[in-house]
């Protein structure tokens, strides 16, 4: 009898044991996380733009920082030339000084369904990295889609503060596009 309750008492040390070294790796998990977390910055980005006839850009995916009023205006022009009745687009107040516009394309895709989103309102800010998260739909093989060349773009108004580099990253983790902005001291 005696070897019995020897046995479950060991039994329970074990358990108390694991569950010990379990709630220390989970709790040194969290404050690693949160550490992450906390190295990085968060900003706000709003959208201001998108199409899905931005033809005038690059016939591959990219993306560019547009860090004035001149820039912004000539691309406007760019892609309005492509809408029937050359119809403007109404933009936001930027602040030039404070921030800019990522614009990020698709490039040519031979059909429609084809679009860019923003999958958060908040950009991350890692390693002087600025993240910014997109969901990039293509339509699934077996859709009905309209016929007719399309070329989505995406703009976003940025704060520009503690990044150089900026990476465009889809809903599945893959990296889109890439660009880099001007940091002037």
């Amino acid at each position: 009898m005696k070897a019995e309750v020897r046995g479950k008492g060991q039994t329970m040390n074990r358990f108390q044991s694991l569950f010990v070294l379990f709630f220390i790796l989970l709790v040194s998990g969290c404050t690693n996380l949160s550490g992450m977390a906390l190295a990085g910055q968060e900003l706000d980005a709003v959208v201001i733009a998108g199409s899905i006839a931005c033809a005038e850009l690059e016939k591959s995916p990219g993306a560019a920082w547009i860090g004035d009023e001149k820039g912004l205006l000539s691309l406007m022009d760019k892609i309005n030339r492509q809408k029937i009745g050359g119809s403007s687009t109404t933009l936001p107040a930027i602040d030039y000084d404070h921030e800019g516009v990522l614009l990020i394309w698709m490039g040519r895709q031979p059909t429609g369904g084809y679009r860019i989103e923003l999958a958060s309102d908040k950009v991350y800010v890692r390693d002087r990295t600025a993240i910014v998260t997109v969901r990039w739909i293509e339509p699934a093989k077996d859709t009905i889609v309209t016929q007719m060349i399309t070329s989505p773009c995406l703009m976003i108004k940025l704060a520009k503060a503690g990044y150089s580099r900026i990476q465009v990253v889809d809903q599945k983790g893959l990296v889109r596009a890439e660009t880099t902005r001007e940091v002037r001291q």
